[in-house]
């Protein structure tokens, strides 16, 4: 071994060498232990940001404070949490789990039942005063994906324990059982066709 020396790392290699080329270079760095670790683009600064913004590092990452603590990073929930749900976090929540909302502070008054909107059945609630049905999103109960039925199509008003109907000029009109009709009074039961789509018409009694 009289052609080799020793480095300080424990590498044997040949005298003429001025500097061992088997210790790490660069961005790789030796640990207190004579073990080497390898550099990544995540950076081995002491701060608490890593170079993605994810706040504190995962100790695999090289550095930060979460000794020792299972990391979740996900697509919402504004930051990196000890235990973030998959990423949902604060208002990103699934539908499911939000609140429940409450109504517009008006009476519930009846339903509007459509079969042909979805073939399982849904509903629509009515409540007092005025109820505007259309294609146009900013209607009380929209029907976007019929073309046969009118940005403003009818107008079902609940006022004093009786519901009147009014179509509002619409292109196709309104039938009440069938029966085209321009305004009148809802009964219990009574069937609303416009366009391709049939409401059943339910109230509170």
């Amino acid at each position: 071994m009289s052609d080799f020396k020793l480095c300080e790392n424990g590498h044997y290699f040949p005298q003429g060498l001025k500097e061992c080329p088997y210790c790490p270079k660069g961005s790789n760095q030796q640990s207190s232990l004579g073990k080497t670790i390898i550099g990544s683009s995540f950076g081995n600064d002491d701060d608490d940001e890593d170079d993605f913004g994810f706040g504190n590092k995962p100790s695999q990452f090289g550095g930060g404070n979460n000794l020792n603590r299972t990391q979740i990073f996900g697509g919402g929930g504004g930051g990196n949490q000890d235990f973030d749900f998959g990423g949902f976090g604060g208002s990103n929540f699934p539908a499911q789990f939000q609140p429940i909302q409450q109504s517009t502070g008006r009476k519930l008054v009846g339903w509007l039942v459509s079969f042909t909107i979805d073939a399982n059945g849904i509903d629509f609630k009515l409540y007092e005063g005025r109820n505007l049905l259309g294609s146009d999103p900013g209607c009380d109960i929209p029907i976007p994906n019929d073309a046969a039925v009118s940005g403003r199509h009818l107008t079902i008003l609940h006022r004093m324990g009786h519901f009147k109907f009014k179509d509002e000029f619409s292109t196709n009109g309104t039938f009440i059982n069938d029966v085209f009709m321009e305004e009148g009074t809802l009964k219990d039961g009574d069937m609303i066709r416009m366009g391709d789509t049939v409401f059943k018409f339910r109230s509170i009694a």
